[in-house]
């Protein structure tokens, strides 16, 4: 077992030393952490996702800023991204690059937990914030077609909004490629395609002049480039 885990450890160190060109892909959890926790990048993504203005974003503060573990031992136990738009919505962001099965209640006990959390004994209920859960899944999941599903609680006869405060969205990698053209004209699209991107070439068609996936173009970059990054990033993608 010991060597099995030296010779993987070997491996590793010897591909990140090496000058050859690294294909960056955004469902490597390591990517994705590193970089959808940096505020400006966070902003561009929400910005496209929730239908956004620039002037509506007044204030984003990412919870858990990224910390990464040169060991094993140290890696981040949590893939999610915890953040807090405007002072008064809670959202979380995950990548799932792997199928699972009882992910409607995962993110369902995710939001859950974030709704309930911070409200103190005698304060009324009314003080609740609106979170939204984010799942961007490299599988499918709605049996519906189109790569992004925006789900409220609502009135299943009348389509009566219930409560705006619990929300969710799906964002389906494997089926941006059957987006519709109407889907085709969003700048979600876009970012949709820059996180299912599988080389440089792919990367570089989703750009189209928007600064927040340049952003994250150099940044994809920048790890391709550091010993130390595409170590974690090769590590993460080994396990």
């Amino acid at each position: 077992m010991k060597d099995t885990i030296y010779s993987r450890e070997q491996y590793l160190r010897k591909k990140a030393a090496e000058k050859e060109p690294l294909n960056i892909q955004l469902t490597n959890n390591y990517a994705f952490r590193k970089l959808f926790k940096m505020n400006y990048i966070a902003r561009g993504f929400l910005i496209a996702l929730l239908g956004l203005d620039e002037e509506d974003v007044v204030k984003l503060e990412v919870i858990d800023p990224f910390e990464e573990g040169e060991n094993e031992e140290e890696k981040e136990g949590i893939l999610d991204i915890k953040i807090y738009l405007n002072d008064n919505k809670k959202i979380n962001i995950e990548m799932q690059n792997r199928y699972q099965e009882d992910w409607t209640e995962r993110s369902l006990f995710y939001n859950c937990r974030m709704f309930t959390e911070g409200l103190y004994h005698g304060q009324p209920y009314g003080d609740l914030e609106p979170c939204i859960h984010v799942g961007i899944l490299d599988f499918d999941l709605m049996k519906t077609p189109g790569f992004h599903h925006h789900i409220k609680l609502l009135d299943i006869k009348t389509n009566e909004e219930y409560s705006s405060k619990l929300q969710f969205h799906v964002v389906q990698l494997k089926q941006v490629e059957s987006a519709t053209e109407e889907e085709k004209q969003t700048e979600l699209y876009y970012w949709a395609k820059l996180l299912a991107a599988k080389d440089w070439k792919q990367v570089e068609e989703t750009i189209r002049g928007n600064p927040y996936r340049e952003a994250v173009k150099n940044e994809m970059y920048k790890m391709s480039q550091d010993e130390k990054e595409r170590y974690l990033y090769l590590r993460e993608e080994m396990a």
